[in-house]
């Protein structure tokens, strides 16, 4: 590959039409009912795109034109049965779904009433294969989200992303984790541990009892009693599986009431009847008016009726969390986000200045994201047999079994260590021997210099280089006869990969190769901003409930930017290349000529290597 030319429209053209073909023959399971029963079909079909001077087009009309989705409806296939009336074509949901996101529709009632319009519709319709006598509405679109689930959209994601691979834009030399929080559409009502559990929760058995006798002795002093104030009666959470550093339980009221003088022909409240007080109230002209109750359920069936709640802090959505991030406009403080977190992987293709993602698992908010690491690069090794010769990530990946992982795939894990409270400052540093990045000090307190990597007995090779005669100022404590100078690099020592795994990497972390591998995972951090930028616009503030919708808007939006990039890089070629073909200006040549990467990475991405 000697420039960008082979990746123009037209190449990439001539590539999909066999790898179309092979996708379907991958993909022939049968769909269990007949077309007859279809209300939809969709069909491949290439159309002509038009592409402006300026390079303008249609993402949805240039998408469906690459790519035959045919493969979606023999992948959904398990989900549907024989048995039951008509549907419409899954390939046909699939495509637009993917045309809503591809044209930037905030929600899926503006994208429907553009299917309804008749001219304005008339293109998402042709393509999805669908009729103007038979468009969908909203509840069948999250009947199809809920009827496949977010795991086949990921199957679905993973064949996509098998399609531009066999295109040659995928090489998984590189890959990028990091994680990004989105919000659920829900409020935050005040308790992280929330649980189905919670919407019935039996309070004590005396809590009538106390309750009786709390307002036997209001009554017993009217003096005492203020009409119309508000009394409440609190009950704590009696769940045992809170976590270790939750030290007070959470109070909250069960409900709340008042005394108010009774009115004439008025009868007494429920509350009293239950209490057993409504003669005496009745008696002393009060009525116990129940301002706000918490009760769910009253079990009547013992002799000491049973009192059931649902905590006031349960959110609607109960599987979503609290989770921090740094806040945008300071970077030192940190805010919360009440929903779900995706960890997206990303594809880096130095040799063509490309950055895709591969793969993403959502969570909710508080878990942690880098111990989705190890299945996410299965998942990658095993369907799309890629071979990572680097794998970046934040502190949040400082996991012992990640670097693990990372090494027995022969892969070199580049990721931030995490000090976890670990002491650096200048005694504790000098006691250990090396500083915060694993680099050793010599006897006159100079930080050693890298001086190469034993693969064999998986060790780092540190020297002092002599820093004392050339840089006299890095040497905190100079020795006046150092035995070493008579050495050719004066002081030498090892730091085994063994003994520090997670602090001792095979690029040392203070040399220059590392930090320039180490700037590459803001790749990942593109990625994750184009899902929530104006761009697209889709996990910035989704309409979603649970899990599974959080999934399958995740998974979207990878999609969305895995097929809006390859688009663009696709067409910015085909516009330079016609350019310079019309021209012949230089700066056009430029344009198409592959970017510049350092030799030592292409020496490490370029080696043979065998499966692990």
């Amino acid at each position: 590959m000697r420039n960008l030319t082979c990746f123009s429209l037209n190449e990439i053209l001539r590539k999909l039409n066999s790898i179309n073909v092979q996708i379907n023959l991958e993909h022939q399971r049968i769909f269990p009912k007949e077309r007859s029963r279809l209300l939809s079909l969709y069909q491949y079909k290439r159309r002509f795109v038009d592409i402006s001077p300026q390079g303008y087009f249609s993402f949805s009309k240039l998408a469906t034109s690459l790519i035959d989705f045919s493969f979606v409806r023999s992948l959904v296939a398990s989900s549907y049965s024989r048995e039951g009336g008509c549907c419409f074509d899954p390939a046909s949901f699939f495509v637009l779904h993917l045309c809503r996101y591809l044209d930037r529709f905030k929600t899926e009632k503006d994208f429907i009433s553009c299917l309804n319009d008749k001219e304005r519709g008339r293109c998402y319709r042709a393509y999805a294969g669908i009729s103007y006598q038979r468009i969908p509405c909203e509840a069948d679109f999250s009947n199809f989200k809920e009827r496949i689930g977010p795991g086949k959209f990921d199957e679905i994601f993973h064949v996509l992303v098998e399609i531009i691979k066999r295109v040659d834009l995928i090489s998984g030399k590189i890959l990028s984790y990091d994680g990004t929080l989105f919000p659920t559409f829900a409020n935050y009502k005040g308790c992280n541990y929330a649980s189905q559990t919670c919407r019935s929760i039996p309070l004590k058995e005396d809590f009538l009892r106390t309750l009786r006798l709390r307002i036997i002795d209001s009554l017993n002093h009217p003096s005492k009693i203020a009409l119309g104030k508000q009394r409440r009666s609190f009950a704590t959470c009696p769940r045992d599986d809170l976590p270790s550093w939750v030290k007070k339980r959470v109070s909250f009221a069960a409900l709340s009431f008042s005394f108010i003088p009774e009115q004439e022909d008025q009868d007494q409240s429920e509350l009293a009847y239950i209490l057993g007080l409504d003669k005496r109230l009745s008696e002393q002209g009060l009525y116990l008016k129940l301002l706000n109750s918490c009760i769910s359920k009253i079990d009547l069936t013992r002799d000491e009726p049973l009192i059931h709640v649902a905590c006031p802090r349960i959110p609607a959505d109960l599987e979503a969390k609290i989770g921090y991030r740094r806040s945008n406009h300071n970077p030192n403080k940190k805010v919360k986000v009440f929903g779900y977190q995706a960890m997206i992987t990303t594809n880096i293709e130095i040799k063509i200045g490309l950055e895709l993602p591969l793969g993403c698992i959502t969570s909710p908010a508080d878990n942690l994201d880098g111990s989705y690491l190890i299945p996410e690069r299965e998942k990658l090794i095993k369907e799309h047999e890629l071979l990572p010769c680097f794998d970046i990530g934040d502190c949040g990946f400082d996991a012992g079994k990640n670097f693990r992982h990372i090494r027995v795939t022969h892969s070199i894990p580049i990721i931030d260590y995490n000090k976890r409270g670990e002491k650096t400052n200048k005694e504790a540093l000098e006691k250990r021997g090396y500083d915060e990045k694993g680099t050793p000090l010599a006897p006159c307190g100079a930080l050693c210099k890298p001086n190469g990597y034993d693969k064999r007995k998986k060790r780092v090779s540190f020297v002092c280089r002599k820093q004392c005669l050339t840089s006299p100022l890095a040497v905190p404590n100079p020795i006046a006869a150092c035995q070493y100078l008579s050495n050719q690099c004066g002081y030498s020592t090892h730091m085994s990969i063994k003994a520090h795994p997670r602090l001792v990497c095979e690029i040392p972390r203070c040399s220059d190769r590392y930090r320039k591998l180490r700037n590459l995972r803001s790749a990942s951090e593109r990625s994750n901003g184009t899902c929530k930028s104006s761009d697209l616009d889709i996990l910035e503030s989704p309409r979603i409930y649970g899990l599974a919708m959080a999934s399958i808007e995740a998974t979207m939006a990878c999609i969305t930017t895995l097929l809006k990039r390859v688009m663009h890089f696709v067409v910015g070629i085909t516009l330079d290349l016609m350019r310079y073909l019309k021209t012949w200006d230089e700066s056009y040549k430029e344009k198409l000529a592959l970017p510049k990467v350092s030799v030592f990475i292409l020496s490490l991405i370029q080696r043979k290597r065998s499966p692990p």
